[in-house]
């Protein structure tokens, strides 16, 4: 996973750069690249290259990617499947009362 430079970084930081991009991948690594994007853009993949636009989508590829430690499909699927929680709807609450008289909204528990 690398990371692009600034717009503005020196040349010696984007020669840095291409050369290490260029070795990932006449080494055939899944390489994974931190790009400005927009924020409505996901993550794409070209000719073997993942771009991504923030960090979290990044980890996100590269953690689908790495190898289940519990016989999922990935380490990814590994965390979505280990993942506890309740859903909580709202319902009205006929004893609540908002300011302006009408009934509020209350929480299911």
């Amino acid at each position: 996973m690398l990371s692009e430079p600034a717009s503005d970084a020196p040349a010696e930081k984007w020669a840095e750069y291409r050369l290490q991009v260029d070795e990932a991948k006449a080494r055939g690594d899944l390489l994974i690249l931190l790009v400005p994007m927009r924020p409505a853009d996901s993550p794409r993949t070209e000719k073997g290259v993942t771009y991504c636009g923030t960090e979290l989508d990044a980890l996100l590829v590269k953690t689908s990617m790495l190898p289940s430690k519990l016989g999922n499909k990935s380490l990814l699927d590994d965390v979505m499947k280990n993942l506890a929680g309740n859903v909580i709807r709202p319902v009205a609450n006929r004893e609540a009362v908002e300011d302006d008289g009408q009934p509020g909204i209350g929480v299911a528990m």
